[in-house]
């Protein structure tokens, strides 16, 4: 039977029966077969298209988008388009309930490959005329929107060609356009509408039309799942306000109002339009308006407490000087004004009473410097001099040292903008500065001029080294403040740099008579200090790292004052990079000669005095190539081994070779060191072997690669392992000790072999006899140690090993949680641990999971335990989570009782803190009830006897004051 779209009878069907537009499908497989015209079509649908019933025409317009829409865009001709397409403007004439299926069909139709924009000017035409846009639904209005913007893209130079009738349409299309969707649609388009095609006459009320949104006033209802922010509106109008320079003044009059007014977000957003404005706008369009924007700018950016006013005021006064600054070499305009500011800044120097007041007015003197390379060249060759000129004033020690930092920032400001050449002579000014602040006796004075120093050394002549070394020196020999020792040894450090002959001479051979180093013992240890810092220049490797390495090797008394020495500066990465450790160890056999000192010194030396050996060979270690480290662990393990055997206090000299290894490194040994640090992390009586131990297991289990040799280690690991007596109650803590450090090297690398490991802890965390150090082996499993399982000594590190942790022990714990009253406070403690240490964004995702935990928690007398808790809980108020609400009758009894907890002042401030976010995030109806008991509670928090907590309880009381004063919102 022949389908009834064939057939004249298709007006009626669509007109009687819905469910014809089911059948669309099958019409577009017909027409696009080649069994039915489009034409033909059109023609059985005559009687529908054409009635005289509205109703029916529109039901004949929808049913023939549909078709459209579902059509293959690349089927119809360019005669059939251009048919459909005049067939669909001639409906722009019929009634306004036709309209919307005619604007999404020709939507469809503009989407086609054969169309011809040409028939778009005729479209537009009776559009604008016919179809009054604001009177149309929001859906109707967007369509409009959305039609202009397809055809702008599809052919930008024709929709250009429609002259201002088309400008005209658009303008009073979009005035009056209130939706938000639909205003943050139109202001994602129109700066490139406005940008593109020639307003002519019609700049300023196309300029109207925009700027009557500005500044955005809006608020999204709460109920609205897909809210257009205020702040999303504001952005997207910015550039629509500044999208073509023909809207030059208008804008800059409007953001000048704007800026002058009261209301804060119109000023965030007049300072943001301001900077955008400096993308497009004319260098020239600025002029008239310099004076009034320095005014406002001024305002905003010595604004007394608005951070972020300041902020963006900074990045608006950056912006525009960049822009003023391309027409620099023609605009005398520009000049005037960067001196303007100058001047401005200069009078707010000199009456500045506080150091606030100078930092204040110096940010903005070098905001207006990084704003281009001639504004950089007008201020610091102004400002320079002039601070000089204020130091010497005297003002206060606090403003000198300030206008010496000051002086720093402008050096520095122009060594970027690559303008030393231009501005030397007044450069020269800064290093005699600097030797003017180090010549007084004062501290505060020398660490500034010091560090000013370091800052340009570049700029330092070589006239002014001998009285600065001088200055150096003698706090070296005599000072004994460690922050000026350590700037001076800085500061010799840089001069050394640029002179490294000088220093050589007056120095190293001179002040420190490197040559007969250990016979003066006055202040032997600074000298050591500053020397092993210099071998970290090249010029100076050589002939210090072989006199400091005679003294190690000769069993010389100041041999332990070397090592400390040269172990402090080389564990300086910024000195001493992995390429000169390496360095230092092929040419002068570092390793070799610490260990032979360690291997004579052993027996008659405390281990806290060869701790610095064995960092240094452990850091040393580090930076080497995995062939070297084979190469010197080939050379000596034997020996140490054999010694290790009989003399457990060798375990640390092998731990610092071996755990520096990296991964790639594997010989004939580490079975055996593992065996050894096995039964010596069991059965050591001190507890310094057994951590050592412990570690080098944890290193070996994390580095080998996984396959046969780290199967055959595992395997030898568990074996040894199933021996050891299980109840023998004295082996239980270190068991579990290092039954941690076992779980924490295998969770940092990945797999799932830990989980056998944290299960045996979890079990012990379950049990009163070792809950303590069930909780302690948590605590050694998140914590990150300086000198063992790091990027440094070359462990496999899962970035999101403690996410991990953290979702497993949740998993394990409903298994293995506590089993008695008496286990409660260690399974808490762990859970502190595992806390204190996850991201926060993760801990979202099981709130309801944590907060009992931390509820009971706060029960507890135990400060470590309370303050990872009481800070958790703080995140999650701070989220406003309702479980929290939901138990205030039990949270804030315990954090009032908290804010008096007399171990802790940490504990006291972080639940004072606590006890203001609730009053700050949640509804007042329900806080209401608890009020009055709070308030009076919190009243011997305000005699603290730290000042600190008195703050915070000021702060907590009065906002708990604030609950359900007059204004007081109802929901927060």
């Amino acid at each position: 039977m022949e389908s009834i779209w064939f057939k004249p009878e298709l007006a009626d069907e669509i007109i009687k029966n819905n469910d014809i537009f089911e059948e669309t499908h099958s019409i577009v497989t017909d027409i696009m077969s080649g069994h039915l015209e489009i034409t033909n079509l059109v023609e059985n649908m005559a009687g529908v298209l054409t009635s005289k019933e509205i109703e029916h025409r529109v039901k004949g317009m929808q049913f023939f988008t549909k078709l459209l829409r579902e059509i293959h865009k690349e089927y119809l001709s360019e005669l059939q388009v251009k048919f459909i397409s005049k067939f669909y403007i001639d409906r722009l004439k019929d009634n306004h309930r036709v309209i919307p299926a005619v604007l999404e069909g020709f939507l469809a139709i503009i989407d086609m490959k054969n169309y011809n924009i040409q028939n778009s000017g005729e479209f537009f035409t009776i559009l604008f005329r016919e179809v009054p846009c604001q009177s149309q639904v929001r859906q109707d209005r967007y369509n409009i929107y959305l039609i202009v913007k397809t055809l702008l893209e599809k052919d930008i130079e024709y929709m250009k060609s429609l002259g201002p009738d088309f400008v005209y349409g658009v303008i009073s299309s979009i005035d009056g356009e209130r939706d938000p969707r639909n205003l943050m649609f139109l202001f994602n388009f129109l700066p490139t509408f406005v940008a593109n095609i020639p307003l002519g006459h019609l700049v300023e009320e196309m300029f109207e039309v925009i700027s009557c949104y500005y500044p955005i006033d809006f608020h999204p209802s709460p109920d609205d799942p897909a809210a257009v922010s205020r702040d999303d509106l504001a952005a997207a109008l910015c550039p629509c306000l500044c999208a073509t320079p023909e809207f030059g003044e208008q804008c800059l009059v409007l953001l000048i109002e704007k800026l002058d007014s009261s209301l804060r977000i119109a000023k965030l957003d007049s300072l943001k339009l301001l900077a955008e404005s400096c993308k497009t706008f004319k260098t020239e369009t600025y002029g008239p308006f310099l004076r009034a924007l320095w005014s406002s700018l001024h305002r905003e950016i010595t604004h007394k407490t608005d951070e972020e006013l300041k902020i963006v005021a900074h990045e608006t006064l950056l912006a525009l000087v960049a822009k003023l600054s391309t027409a620099a070499n023609t605009d005398q305009e520009f000049e005037n004004f960067v001196k303007g500011i100058i001047i401005s800044m200069q009078q707010a120097l000199a009456e500045s009473t506080t150091v606030a007041q100078f930092v204040q007015s110096a940010k903005v003197l070098l905001t207006t410097a990084n704003g281009s390379k001639e504004s950089c060249e007008i201020v610091t060759r102004t400002m320079i001099p002039a601070v000089v000129a204020y130091y010497e004033f005297k003002t206060s020690p606090k403003l000198q040292t300030a206008s010496i930092e000051f002086l720093g920032d402008l050096y520095e400001m122009a060594k970027h903008w690559e303008i030393l050449d231009q501005i030397d002579k007044q450069l020269d000014e800064i290093p005699q500065l600097c030797l003017t602040a180090v010549s007084q006796p004062a501290k505060d004075f020398q660490i500034a001029g010091f560090k000013m120093l370091v800052r340009v050394k570049n700029i330092l002549k070589s006239d002014l080294v001998v009285p600065f070394v001088e200055v150096l020196v003698h706090n070296i020999q005599y000072s004994q403040d460690q922050d000026l020792l350590s700037v001076s040894v800085e500061t010799i450090h840089a001069i050394a740099k640029k002179y490294p002959e000088l220093i050589m001479d007056l120095v190293v051979k001179g002040k420190c008579d490197l040559d007969n180093l250990t016979e003066d013992k006055t202040a032997l240890n600074i000298r050591l200090n500053l020397l092993s810092n210099l071998a970290s220049i090249d010029d100076f490797t050589k002939i210090i790292i072989e006199e400091m390495l005679k003294i190690v090797t000769s069993s010389n008394e100041e041999a332990p004052k070397v090592v400390e020495a040269l172990s402090e500066s080389m564990s300086n990465a910024s000195l001493f990079t992995d390429k000169k450790l390496e360095e230092i160890e092929s040419d002068h056999g570092l390793i070799d000669s610490v260990i032979s000192w360690i291997v004579k010194e052993i027996k008659s030396m405390p281990h806290e005095s060869l701790s610095n050996g064995y960092a240094l060979i452990s850091n040393t270690m580090c930076s080497l190539s995995a062939e070297k480290q084979q190469i010197i662990l080939e050379k000596h393990t034997t020996d140490i081994l054999e010694r290790c055997k009989m003399d457990e206090t060798y375990l640390s000299l092998l731990e610092s070779l071996y755990s520096s290894v990296r991964q790639s490194v594997y010989n004939t040994y580490f079975e055996e060191i593992m065996l050894l640090c096995l039964k010596l992390a069991l059965n050591s009586d001190k507890e310094l072997i057994r951590t050592k131990a412990c570690g080098l297991i944890a290193h070996f289990l994390n580095k080998v690669e996984y396959g046969q040799k780290f199967d055959y280690l595992y395997e030898r690991l568990k074996n040894y392992l199933s021996t050891c007596s299980k109840d023998d109650q004295s082996l239980c803590p270190r068991l579990i000790n290092l039954y941690a450090w076992i779980a924490k090297s295998l969770i940092m690398r990945g797999g799932d072999l830990f989980l056998f490991w944290l299960q045996k802890i979890l079990i012990s965390i379950s049990s009163a006899d070792c809950c303590k150090e069930g909780s302690e082996a948590i605590r050694l499993i998140m914590t990150d140690f300086p000198d063992c399982l790091n990027t440094r000594h070359h462990a496999k590190i899962s970035i999101l090993y403690k996410q991990r942790m953290f979702q497993t022990f949740m998993t394990l714990t409903e298994k293995f949680g506590p089993s008695s009253p008496d286990t409660k406070e260690a399974y808490l403690l762990s859970w502190g641990y595992i806390l204190a240490k996850t991201p926060k964004s993760v801990l979202n995702n099981e709130v309801n999971k944590i907060a009992p935990l931390l509820i009971d928690s706060l029960e507890y007398d135990n400060k470590d335990l309370l303050i990872v808790m009481v800070d958790v809980l703080c995140h999650f108020v701070q989220g406003k989570q309702s479980i929290v609400a939901q138990s205030l009758q039990t949270i804030l009894p315990r954090l009032v009782k908290l804010s008096t907890y007399v171990k802790s002042m940490d504990v006291r401030i972080k639940s004072l803190q606590c006890l203001y976010d609730i009053a700050n995030s949640y509804p007042t109806v329900l806080l209401l009830p608890y009020k009055q008991d709070v308030l009076l509670d919190l009243a011997p928090s305000l005699d603290d006897k730290k000042r600190l907590v008195r703050n915070v309880a000021v702060k907590a009381r009065t906002r708990w004051f604030l609950v359900g004063a007059p204004g007081e919102p109802k929901e927060n």
